[in-house]
C-alpha cells in the first residue's frame, strides 16, 4: 500500500523539488457517508504516520530547509486530533465543575492553535486560487470557524485510530 504523501516526501527527500500544475484537472471520489469519511481519514492518516517512517526527513542533506519546516508541521496533527478528542472535552467539564486546573487551561489552547493552523491553510489555498484567476466565493467566517470545529471534533476518532494502527504496524487493508 502507499500513499502519495510517501512519494512526495521520499523524493524531497532525495533532493528532488515538487511542483503543482495550474492547469490540472484532478477527479476524486467523494466519501458518500461518515463510516467511509471515517475509513479515508483513517488511511490517510496512516499515510503520513508510514511518511514519517519511511522518509529521514530531518536528518535529509538533500531536503531543502524549507521542505522540513512545511513537513514538521504535520508532526501538530496527531497531538491536535488528541487534545480534541482527549484534552478538550475534559477540560471543559473539569471548567464546569469549578475545578480550573492549570491543565485544563492549557488543554483549550488546542482551539485556537487548530484554528490558526486552518486559517493557515485556508490563506493559502486562496492565494493559489488567486494566482490561476479562480473567482472565489465569499464565505462566512462564522461558518467556517464551525465547519473547522465540527468537522475536527467527528473525524479526530478516526485519525487517531489511523495513526496508531500505523505505530502498532496493524495490517493495511482498504
Amino acid at each position: 500500500m502507499g500513499e502519495d504523501i510517501v512519494l512526495t516526501w521520499q523524493l524531497l527527500s532525495n533532493g528532488y523539488e515538487t511542483n503543482f500544475a495550474k492547469n490540472a484537472i484532478a477527479y476524486t471520489e467523494v466519501p458518500e457517508n461518515y463510516r467511509k469519511l471515517g475509513n479515508q481519514r483513517k488511511r490517510w492518516a496512516r499515510g503520513m504516520i508510514e511518511a514519517f517512517k519511511k522518509n529521514k526527513i530531518f536528518t535529509s542533506k538533500k531536503m531543502s530547509l524549507k521542505s522540513k519546516f512545511l513537513i514538521s508541521l504535520n508532526i501538530f496533527f496527531p497531538f491536535i486530533d488528541l487534545a480534541l478528542l482527549i484534552f478538550v472535552p475534559l477540560s471543559l467539564i473539569f471548567l464546569a465543575f469549578g475545578n480550573p486546573l492549570l491543565l485544563g487551561w492549557i488543554s483549550l489552547l488546542v482551539i485556537p492553535f487548530g484554528l490558526l493552523l486552518c486559517l493557515l491553510i485556508e490563506i493559502k489555498r486562496k492565494n493559489m486560487l488567486k494566482e490561476i484567476d479562480y473567482k472565489l466565493e465569499r464565505r462566512s467566517i462564522l461558518a467556517f470557524i464551525a465547519y473547522i470545529l465540527v468537522y475536527a471534533f467527528i473525524l479526530a476518532p478516526y485519525c487517531l485510530i489511523g495513526y496508531i494502527s500505523e505505530l502498532v504496524n496493524l495490517k493495511k487493508k482498504w
